[in-house]
């Protein structure tokens, strides 16, 4: 699913304006949600004494409420913590505003090129976000991630974003990151050693015609500049497209990564995804290469769900990695089967 979040000045404006208004609502009641997977696995890779049997999980409580003036506009909140201990225990915590404008994000919460761009579709565990890395030892995530990458280094650092309502079937979002790193509440530093001035735009497409529906994303993001550094100032482009029809959802993405600490790269990924009943298969690929290491990298998944009822389905993938570059060679599979809960 798509989410959209962003802002600009003249939303900050119409914020400012709704906010001096009469209105009388309920206060914010924070509801609590969530999801948790639990995988049971088994991976090779050619990486010594990393073979054998694993068991992991992904799983976050989040606390979200909002509540709708009188004038229209409605104010949220959302709080996800994980569900296990974590350097970043709280990872994402925004607030919202939303109306007849579009929406606007404050906090710590994806750019919107992350969250409005389209990855490989998948009906198992995933492919193209270095899923497969959790499992198979020595796979390098950026080679293989076509839509990860514009999550890279500022996922969740505070960051003010605006989305436009959607017309026609666009809509666009633009996100600015002040200071990369996360959860900085001092005064302003442009000479701390990480990046500012992050920014990022993109645009997605959604529409039906008769049977068949289409969905397009084009991003682009900035990762900032580090002024106590002469590193590289990474950037990302990359652009997605889905068609759905009569079951089967077909799609692919494209990214670009350049000037990163990873290197050049360009990735490229497809899929295809059919669903019957409480029952989807699906068959990705993708490609990652980096000229500048001599790297390149191939990915395969055959996944798989079946929904046993609200809230509950079982999921699974096969991978395959195979992996090709100075000191960087790797030929990987992992077989991983378990159960998504959604509350």
């Amino acid at each position: 699913m798509i989410r959209a979040r962003l802002m600009s000045s003249a939303a900050v404006a119409a914020l400012m304006a709704g906010t001096c208004l009469s209105a009388k609502a309920e206060p914010i009641e924070i509801g609590v949600g969530g999801f948790m997977n639990q995988y049971l696995g088994y991976a090779e890779s050619d990486v010594a004494n990393r073979d054998g049997f694993d068991q992991q999980t992904d799983a976050e409580i989040e606390f979200t409420g909002e509540t709708t003036l009188d004038n229209g506009l409605t104010f949220g909140v959302n709080v996800q913590l994980e569900a296990q201990t974590d350097g970043d225990q709280i990872d994402q915590q925004f607030a919202y505003v939303s109306g007849s404008f579009g929406a606007v994000y404050l906090g710590g919460e994806a750019s919107a090129p992350a969250l409005m761009s389209y990855d490989v579709p998948s009906a198992g565990i995933g492919l193209d976000s270095g899923d497969e890395a959790d499992w198979i030892a020595g796979v390098n995530i950026d080679l293989l991630s076509t839509v990860g990458n514009f999550t890279k280094d500022e996922d969740a650092s505070e960051k003010v974003s605006y989305f436009t309502p959607r017309i026609q079937g666009f809509q666009l979002g633009v996100s600015y990151v002040p200071e990369v790193d996360e959860d900085i509440d001092g005064p302003p530093d442009n000479n701390n050693g990480t990046r500012d001035n992050a920014f990022g735009v993109a645009m997605n497409y959604e529409n039906t015609f008769n049977a068949v529906s289409i969905a397009a994303s084009a991003a682009y993001m900035d990762f900032g500049e580090d002024d106590a550094a002469a590193g590289p100032n990474p950037t990302n482009l990359g652009f997605g497209l889905r068609l759905g029809y009569a079951g089967f959802t077909v799609g692919g993405s494209y990214n670009e990564l350049e000037d990163s600490v990873a290197g050049n790269i360009e990735s490229y990924g497809v899929g295809v995804v059919y669903e019957t009943g409480p029952a989807a298969i699906s068959f990705g690929y993708v490609r990652g290469e980096d000229d500048g290491a001599g790297t390149d990298a191939d990915g395969f998944e055959v996944g798989g769900t079946y929904a046993l009822g609200p809230g509950v389905d079982l999921i699974g993938s096969i991978y395959y990695v195979e992996q090709d570059g100075p000191g960087a060679n790797v030929d990987g599979f992992a077989a991983i089967g378990g159960i998504a809960l959604t509350f």
